[in-house]
């Protein structure tokens, strides 16, 4: 074997590893939108009602209450870990006045309700605190899922809503400023959304690695100039983002509701054929069209973060606004970050083999694996 022989296969290797370790970690996150629910309510006496939910997915993340293994989550066993719970609770979200943490005074029995088409676990409790709360230490899975988020909500007319991920934050009417704070939370909820969600980046990236590309006949030939590609780009972001705004706007105004777990599974799917579609063209029309169709679908994907949300009308169409704007930065930012690779290496057989070829390949494994979590376990 000559050496630049040996040279591309060692290379080859290399990045086929590289791309193996990168499907090892995006199955790990492969877990759907994870959304925890705190509401709050103070009284006079320095008394704090609390009220959260916690569905039993994530539940399952940090205690074991399918003991038996069955996937089939029972009252009785999920009862069973009361103690845990509690102490899970109590450790994990601390509530601060001036510096002083809140004690918790006592736990209502503990219930399931049910969210999306998820099952969620209810928990109520009081709290005592020798000053008015200011701020929010929450670390519900804190290390296990970096997509976990809180909406938090709090019993006062002047004090917004707040979509707040695991640490710290600031809470309370001081931290808030109306529809300005609103507008801050759904945008960074936005660009937040699309940048850790795998599927929907993967989806982007089955559809901007072709674009590099025109085909003859059956042979792939890079295009000899950046323009017609960057059109292609141009018309990609703006087809998936006419399609996803449509349906996010459907959805999230609750005009139309479709189970969240249908969805996921749908967008799954809707991966595997884009990447199949790049191996074996079965659809042979622009990636456009691809982008749109589902786009449609991703955009219910997108809404499930704004339906259950408890927003007046003029507040859901702020953060609606504000939360498809983030999430069109994102896919920007995405793009910047992907594409002016793709159009450097375009001639390259590295580019063809490695990231067009594997990659689509590697997508589809990906996509169908996280079908089979979505809908079939």
């Amino acid at each position: 074997m000559s050496a630049s022989k040996k040279s591309l296969w060692h290379q080859t290797y290399r990045y086929v590893m590289l791309l193996s370790l990168l499907l090892t970690a995006t199955l790990v996150q492969a877990h759907e939108s994870s959304t925890a629910y705190l509401n709050l309510s103070t009284n006079e006496e320095r008394t704090v009602s609390a009220e959260y939910e916690i569905s039993l997915r994530d539940l399952a993340l940090l205690i074991e209450i399918d003991p038996n293994k069955d996937s089939q989550v029972n009252w009785a066993e999920v009862k069973s870990q009361t103690a845990l719970i509690e102490q899970l609770i109590t450790s994990k979200i601390r509530l601060e006045g001036d510096a002083q943490q809140c004690q918790i005074t006592e736990f209502s029995p503990l219930a399931i309700n049910t969210r999306g088409g998820f099952n969620y676990l209810y928990t109520s409790f009081e709290l005592k605190c020798e000053q008015p709360v200011d701020s929010l230490d929450y670390q519900i899975l804190t290390g296990i899922d970096a997509n976990h988020r809180l909406i938090l909500t709090q019993a006062s007319d002047d004090t917004p809503l707040q979509v707040l991920t695991v640490g710290q934050h600031s809470i309370g009417s001081e931290a808030n400023n109306g529809w300005m704070s609103t507008v801050a939370n759904f945008l960074k909820s936005g660009i937040h959304h699309l940048l850790i969600g795998w599927d929907h980046l993967l989806f982007l990236f089955v559809l901007l690695i072709p674009a590099v590309y025109m085909r003859k006949e059956k042979t792939l030939l890079a295009v000899p100039k950046p323009k017609a590609a960057l059109l292609e780009v141009f018309w990609i972001a703006t087809s998936f983002t006419l399609a996803h705004s449509i349906t996010l706007t459907l959805a999230a105004l609750q005009i139309i509701s479709i189970p969240a777990r249908f969805i996921e599974s749908v967008i799954a799917l809707s991966i595997a054929f884009a990447a199949l579609n790049n191996l074996v063209p079965m659809l042979r029309v622009r990636a456009i069209y691809l982008a749109f169709v589902f786009g449609l679908i991703h955009g219910f994907g997108f809404a499930n973060v704004l339906v259950d949300l408890p927003l007046a009308t003029s507040e859901r169409v702020l953060a609606l606004l504000s939360f498809n704007i983030g999430i069109e930065l994102g896919q920007l930012v995405f793009i910047i970050a992907v594409f002016p690779i793709a159009l450097l290496l375009r001639h390259t057989q590295f580019y063809k083999w490695i990231i067009f070829y594997i990659g689509s390949l590697i997508s589809i494994l990906i996509a169908l694996w996280w079908f089979f979590e979505r809908a079939i376990q």
